[in-house]
């Protein structure tokens, strides 16, 4: 079915800008396709391009050597090893030879981004708890009572069907289960004892309660600071934890020795680095090689020769509420290992995320203490509270950084690890994610003071210079760092001379640089080499998704409300909630059914507004008239793009460039829409930001009118209520998570991809938290939580490793999956009628049985007789709901996509034209109508196998480009179809599933509006959805819809095979004279200082400003034509 109808209308500027010269071999030359009536090409009698479908394999392994006496020379002899490349072209380059290599026995299940196991069954850990002398129902008394108090504490809180089922197979239905060793049995006594042994035990990483002293100013010169002490800090050793993760039954899979990655370019035949993996960074490399040389060893064993090895810790907090009502609330602080490869650690259910502390807040009885101890309390007070809020939290920190940490930092830890060989583990913090509330806590600043960066030194009137030579210059320039001698001496001013913590004094000390009065525990405990800066990751769920993208879309919403009507739309908001609504679903959660009004924004996660985004283009399109809608276009494509690159989990050195030039493009058209698009509406608050701003001060004011004094001593009464008045409101691009956006590549470069350290890890544990809350009685709920953790990390490591039916191979090395099913039969005959597509089937059947290059259905060199050669059993065929599409990701994964004729019906296939004509578009595109198989039989002269045969085939609706429009990356527009006329003898077709990528998502060209002239036939029809009567004059294609399909059209995934993604794309070096090149000269030369801009001095100082009119022009010339290259 290889058809010019589907292929190009015109040439693609998508491929025609971007290709390199390729030689190829003399092909005959193509005419330009003939159009129908409507403007599509006929066809060409041409299939899909076949594909090789490649199914990941792990990494070449590596020589194995077993750790060796360290010399004791001052020369370094290093022993670098060169692994050998895969079939993708990638191999290892390891600074020094390893002694375990996890990467190189991972199945192709363990390669999946289904597999959902927990534990292998390849080493039985061991721990504290499971002792080898002790059977494996160690502490219960026998195997029934054990795997049911097991399920008891695992699972849901509300016993599900399926936790019935799970507790009949692995209960009931256990070889060891016996009733009799139920007579008696008690829960509340079972767990009672279970508790009693693990406290007994020598399990040190088990929870403990201890209290956390701060001090509290007095106000006074005369009267000395207070201890205060606040309860209830639940937290494990630190050290226990990191020595259990070393015998955790995924410790098989940590990576001791860090190494680069690299693959060759197909198209330059270039080295170049990959990136993902913590233990491939910049960071975990340059701190290996430092313990490698540096480590020291400590006094009472300085002739260690055991392996010295980096435990990459990294942190993760965040406060939640328990519950959807009520004032419940958790601060948990979760541990992962960066040896632990992402994949495994992004499993919520993997146990990798390890629950290492539970911060409490300042109990009501500090109010009380402080109001009558406080000098100034009344004036003071919100101040106090501040300052011993981040107190608190560093008091923390103090606790779990205790001495037993700091010596296996200084010295090493041993720990014998799960392999039963003695290493030296030299723990190193890499990486703290964290909200922007949290990161002020951490680094000890000012929330939105004037330098409100936790990592530069940037100033409030300069937060939104994204992407110009000043900013890339201050970022490299002045980096935020710990003043510790400032600090001390604000807290002399503090506490030993009783000022008060927001005094003049203190604000000469600190306000400069947004410092605050306290000490920061990670530099006070670790050294003042240690900048706890570094170590605050960025955040794109916090900073992008719901920072961002969601002010850009709410600021959209007001111009929509400010906004004149457009011909035939009435409301512009309610056209674009339709638009929302009617988009169709994706993949298995990739994109959900929008909510009934998307404008109002009720009740969304940032999966929602990352969804928003993915679909903005044609919701859009055409609210507003031009120029603004070509600029509003433009932006939205540009916002997309970026959000892909930076939650890209496999990056390359040409795509982490391609992310650098593009944040300077994204922060100059944010800046240009701000001054060009939202200065012409009169845009004000939306009505649900008039609630939140008037709920906002009322909470101030009850908090200014509340004090513990007598009531004689009362403050005022509570003003009256915020006035409910709809204020103007601008595009403010002077926000602190604006300015983040600078900060991507060279976390990606130093720390890895974005996923790996995204605060979704810690959002997605809080589930196991919330969870074991509802298995409390809500006293005293936290210390319950730790003890409910505690069991079930333990049954975890006891647990025999049985094999589990749900992780059987999902047969992934299989390109589909089509049920041979045979309960919906559909006679050949009465199938016929509609359209008469039995001969296009018999063809195409024939074709593929006759193995011919372009196997399909049409009707070139097939006669009667051959055609009457194919036979089908019982004159029937199968039907079928879905088709599973399996695929190889540009990350190297196995994923699938489910192809449903009702749900999700597109799919894409390979375009042959790519080998002849290299500015084509590189895939076709069809509507699955319907699933079928049959059993076949090839009769006649030709036939070599009588035999019956199962075939599977899918039957599609094509569609081809729309003809005459150009889109791509250098016109920062989607791709636009629309199906092929029913006149063309070809509209319908068959298609051999073997040719499908995966499925596509496409989104309907609302602003094209709807046509029956595609599908004369009003009747109900199997091309249209129920109730449906017309087509879409088009649609887009949403190559944002997920990383994967954005990387088969930039075609640069280096699990993309050749004819499965647009893979002779190539970024082109942009233009050295352009402004993209100039502004990104000092970041990648890393110098010092730089040209300024002219006019820099004429802006505003207040970053407050809600007009965004701060800056008429840019003062950088960054325009976007050094991106025209690309």
């Amino acid at each position: 079915m290889d058809w010019e109808a589907i292929p190009n209308r015109s040439p693609s500027p998508l491929a025609s800008e971007i290709l390199p010269e390729v030689v190829r071999q003399p092909s005959p030359a193509i005419a330009a396709p003939a159009l129908t009536t409507a403007g599509r090409p006929r066809r060409n009698y041409r299939l899909p391009a076949r594909f090789v479908d490649v199914p990941p394999e792990p990494l070449a392994p590596a020589p194995i050597q077993p750790p060796a006496p360290l010399r004791r020379v001052l020369l370094i002899v290093r022993d670098r090893l060169v692994t050998a490349a895969n079939s993708f072209g990638i191999w290892r380059d390891y600074p020094r030879r390893p002694t375990v290599d996890p990467s190189s026995t991972l199945t192709l299940e363990e390669l999946s981004n289904s597999y959902r196991s927990t534990a292998t069954d390849r080493i039985q850990p061991t721990s504290a708890v499971t002792t080898p002398d002790r059977p494996f129902y160690w502490p219960f008394s026998n195997p029934t009572i054990y795997r049911t108090m097991s399920w008891l504490n695992n699972g849901g809180t509300a016993k599900s069907e399926g936790e019935l089922t799970s507790f009949v197979q692995n209960v009931i239905h256990a070889p060891d289960f016996s009733q009799e060793h139920l007579v008696g049995f008690d829960a509340h006594r079972e767990n009672v004892r279970f508790d009693k042994a693990v406290t007994e035990s020598n399990l040190k990483s088990q929870f403990v309660e201890s209290p956390v002293d701060i001090l509290i100013p007095s106000g006074s010169a005369s009267v000395e600071p207070k201890l205060f002490t606040v309860p209830g800090l639940l937290r494990r050793s630190l050290t226990a934890t990191i020595a259990d993760a070393f015998n955790d039954p995924l410790a098989h899979l940590l990576h001791f020795s860090p190494f680069k990655l690299y693959r060759r370019n197909p198209t330059t035949q270039k080295e170049e680095r990959v990136h993902g993996e913590l233990y491939t960074s910049d960071a975990f490399l340059a701190e290996h090689e430092k313990v490698q040389k540096y480590g020291k060893l400590p006094a009472d064993d300085p002739d260690c020769k055991r392996e010295k090895v980096v435990a990459a810790l990294m942190f993760s907090s965040d406060a939640t509420h328990l519950t959807d009502f009520g004032n419940a609330k958790a601060w948990p602080i979760y541990l992962m290992l960066g040896n632990l490869s992402k994949y495994t650690r992004s499993l919520p259910n993997s146990g990798a995320m390890h629950h290492l502390a539970y911060i409490p807040s300042l109990p009501d009885s500090f109010h009380e203490m402080a109001s009558a101890f406080h000098a100034r309390w009344r004036t003071q007070k919100a101040e106090i509270l501040t300052h011993c809020r981040r107190e608190l939290m560093h008091a923390v920190w103090r606790e779990i950084l205790d001495d037993e940490f700091i010596h296996a930092y200084t010295y090493g830890m041993v720990i014998k690890c799960i392999d039963g060989i003695e290493c030296r583990i030299y723990p190193r913090i890499f990486t703290y994610s964290a909200d922007y509330p949290e990161k002020v806590l951490l680094a000890t600043i000012r929330d939105k003071g004037l330098c409100p960066c936790p990592r530069c030194l940037v100033a409030k009137s300069s937060l939104d210079a994204l992407g110009m030579r000043r900013d890339i210059t201050l970022r490299i320039n002045n980096f935020r760092k710990y003043m510790s001698d400032m600090v001390l001496a604000a807290r002399r001013s503090i506490y030993t001379l009783g000022l008060g913590v927001g005094s003049s004094a203190v604000d000469n000390l600190l306000k400069v640089f947004s410092g605050v009065p306290t000490i920061n525990s990670f530099p006070d405990r670790l050294g003042d080499d240690f900048n706890p800066s570094q170590m605050l990751v960025v955040d794109l769920l916090h900073e992008f998704e719901i920072g961002v993208w969601k002010g850009l879309f709410t600021h959209l919403i007001r111009i929509l409300h400010a906004a004149p009507r457009r011909d035939g739309i009435d409301d512009l908001i309610v056209e674009l909630d339709q638009r929302y609504r009617k988009i169709s679903t994706f993949g298995h959660g990739t994109i959900r059914k929008f909510a009934a009004n998307s404008s109002e924004m009720k009740k969304l996660a940032a999966r929602d507004f990352e969804d928003l985004l993915q679909c903005a283009i044609p919701c859009f399109e055409g609210l507003l008239d031009e120029p603004h809608n070509r600029r509003l276009m433009k932006l939205l494509y540009r916002t997309a793009e970026w959000h892909a690159l930076a939650k890209l989990r496999m990056h390359t050195d040409p795509t982490i460039e391609l992310l650098e030039e593009l944040t300077v493009v994204f922060g100059k058209l944010m800046r240009e829409f701000r001054d060009l698009t939202c200065s012409e509406f009169a845009t004000i608050e939306l009505p649900r930001e008039v609630a939140a701003r008037a709920r906002r001060q009322a909470a101030q004011q009850a908090a200014m009118s509340s004090t513990s004094t007598p009531p004689d001593e009362c403050a005022p009464a509570v003003p009256a209520p915020a006035s409910s008045s709809r204020k103007n409101k601008g595009l403010n691009l002077f926000t602190v998570k604006f300015h983040f956006l600078g900060d991507y590549v060279a976390h990606i470069r130093r720390f890895g991809t974005t996923d790996s350290y995204s605060t979704q890890l810690g959002e997605l544990a809080h589930r196991l938290v919330k969870r074991l809350y509802g298995l409390t009685n809500k006293r005293d709920a936290i210390k319950q939580i730790g003890k409910k953790y505690t069991r079930q990390q333990v049954f975890r490591q006891a647990e025999k490793k049985e094999e589990d039916e749900a992780n059987q191979p999902e047969r992934l090395s299989e390109h589909h999956i089509i049920s041979h099913s045979r309960n919906a039969p559909v006679d050949i005959f009465s199938f016929a009628q509609d359209g008469d597509p039995a001969k296009k089937l018999q063809d195409h059947l024939l074709g593929r049985i006759l193995g011919r290059e372009f196997d399909g259905d049409t009707d070139e060199g097939f006669t009667h007789e051959d055609r009457n050669a194919v036979r089908f059993r019982n004159s029937t065929m199968f039907r079928h709901l879905t088709a599973r599409i399996n695929y190889t990701t540009y990350d190297i994964r196995r994923d699938y996509d489910t192809i449903n004729p009702r749900t999700h019906p597109f799919v894409m296939v390979a375009s042959p034209e790519i080998k002849s004509d290299p500015s084509a578009h590189p895939f076709w595109y069809a509507q699955v109508l319907g699933v079928f198989h049959a059993d076949v039989q090839h009769t006649g002269p030709n036939s070599t196998n009588m035999a019956w045969k199962s075939m599977d085939f899918l039957w599609v609706r094509w569609l081809g480009m729309e003809p005459g429009r150009s889109f791509g990356r250098k016109e920062a527009k989607l791709p636009k179809l629309g199906f092929v006329p029913e006149t063309d003898d070809y509209a319908f077709g068959f298609l051999d599933p073997g040719l499908v990528l995966r499925g596509c998502h496409l989104i309907p060209a609302f602003n094209d509006g709807r046509t029956s002239d595609l599908l004369l036939t009003q009747s109900p029809t199997e091309a249209r959805a129920v109730g449906e009567i017309d087509d879409w004059v088009n649609y887009y294609v949403g190559i944002f819809v997920d990383r994967d399909m954005y990387m088969r059209f930039l075609g640069m995934g280096i699990g993309h095979q050749e004819n499965t993604a647009a893979s002779f794309l190539q970024v082109d070096t942009p233009d050295p004279d352009s402004i993209v090149t100039d502004a990104l000269g000092t970041a990648r030369e890393m110098t010092q200082g730089g040209n300024e801009e002219e006019g820099e001095d004429g802006e505003d100082e207040e970053s407050g400003s809600e007009s965004g009119d701060v800056e008429g022009v840019d003062s950088d010339d960054d325009s976007d034509s050094g991106f025209n290259d690309l």
